[in-house]
């Protein structure tokens, strides 16, 4: 089933499930780009204070159990299991006709009323404003947050910065605390001014200049400054006496969020062409950077690197459908490699995602003039692997896998 967003079948099928949605407090995150780590840092710091807490992320990295996780660890299959399973047959039983999308929502929230988790953290899937999560009620809400916002997802949310903004403040709550990243335009600013002021919310702008000068973030990349600023000022507005200046501290450094910036020990056994080399590791980074804001980012990270190296040798995956006009010539240099690929397509949970034909994506940076070494086309992953290792090993060159999760996802799996 396609991205449909509506709230009503999400709305149904909690009431049948007895609410689940009500018990524990909520914090809500949306944004186009570090939504994710902003829920990350949170959790890290809640854990670090002494506070049980779950927290639901998409879309899912492995497996869709690790979109659900408590304390930073997925739930049990057991747990993940039963909960499905139980609120699949709801679903199924009242003709609800509920999205993979919604029904993963319902789980997360059944689980974490399951484990009477005191505090759990929410990444929008899509948008907000109608988001399958935005369900939760304003009294259980603690704080909502917003990441740096970009166009993605045209024509679904809008086709411009105002528009899309305008669907993320959305899950904007009535006397709700909201912190949104000052790195925004002043576009989205006012939007998520004339929002708050519509729901007398106190809005926070969160700057980087804010920050603990001690701060470290366990995440690579000079933009998490931004994304720990709006996790620190959510966590200064629980106001919860266990929370402190410590315990964010230490939650900060010690956060992880695979596949985002992520230096990667990659063990050549896993391809049939080095399953005879059992010690032989290679380095790359792994990085789900898929629209030009995140590639961006992925290309000043990669700027810092090339002091030793300089160059690297990409391997790219691109969702069917993503608009690269503006991603390539932010990453890729004359001396660089590039090896474009197909991620599986077969994704559990979401089967409307598909992998945009790695020739056509050859096609395109010819078509763009960005200067390369190499570009080349092999549609099989580990293929891709394959040539990518063997030009590694004759120049030096890092690895860079990037363009979508779901490639990075196919990376991790092997």
């Amino acid at each position: 089933m396609p991205i449909d967003l509506q709230l009503h079948r999400v709305q149904k099928l909690l009431k049948l499930l007895g609410n689940p949605h009500h018990h524990p407090k909520f914090i809500h995150i949306a944004g186009t780009n570090g939504k994710g780590s902003v829920c990350a840092y949170i959790s890290h710091a809640l854990t670090a204070s002494g506070i049980h807490n779950g927290r639901f992320n998409s879309p899912h990295l492995v497996t869709p159990r690790d979109s659900i996780q408590c304390d930073n660890h997925p739930v049990s299959e057991y747990i993940y299991n039963t909960s499905k399973a139980h609120v699949q047959k709801t679903n199924d039983e009242f003709n609800i006709g509920c999205t993979d999308f919604e029904l993963l929502t319902c789980t997360a929230f059944e689980i974490f009323s399951r484990l009477t988790v005191p505090i759990a953290i929410l990444e929008v899937g899509v948008g907000g404003r109608m988001d399958a999560t935005n369900v939760i009620p304003a009294e259980s809400t603690l704080a909502v947050g917003i990441t740096k916002i970009g166009l993605d997802h045209q024509g679904l949310l809008g086709n411009t910065i105002a528009e899309i903004a305008y669907q993320k403040v959305g899950i904007f709550k009535e006397n709700v605390p909201a912190i949104i990243d000052g790195t925004n335009s002043e576009i989205v600013l006012e939007v998520a001014r004339k929002e708050a002021l519509k729901l007398n919310s106190q809005l926070i702008i969160a700057n980087r200049a804010d920050n603990d000068e001690n701060l470290e973030p366990g995440l690579l990349g000079d933009y998490q400054l931004d994304n720990v600023s709006v996790a620190v000022q959510i966590l200064k507005n629980i106001k919860d006496s266990k929370i402190t200046h410590e315990s964010i501290k230490k939650g900060i450094k010690d956060t992880k969020w695979p596949g985002r910036l992520q230096l990667y020990n990659f063990q050549l056994r896993k391809l049939d062409k080095y399953k005879n080399d059992d010690d032989k590791v290679v380095k790359m980074v792994l990085d789900g950077a898929h629209n030009t804001q995140a590639a961006i980012e992925l290309g000043k990270c990669l700027n810092d690197m090339r002091n030793d190296f300089k160059s690297f040798v990409f391997v790219i995956g691109i969702t069917k459908g993503k608009d690269v006009s503006e991603l390539f010539n932010k990453l890729i240099t004359p001396n660089d490699t590039v090896i474009f690929t197909q991620f599986n397509e077969n994704i559990e949970g979401m089967p409307w995602i598909e992998p945009t034909d790695a020739q056509e994506l050859s096609n395109e940076l010819k078509a763009q003039k960005v200067d390369c070494q190499n570009n080349i086309s092999i549609s099989n992953v580990n293929d891709a692997l394959i040539k990518a290792t063997e030009i590694s090993d004759k120049t030096g060159d890092r690895i860079v896998v990037c363009g979508s999760l779901y490639l990075v996802a196919d990376i991790l799996r092997l």
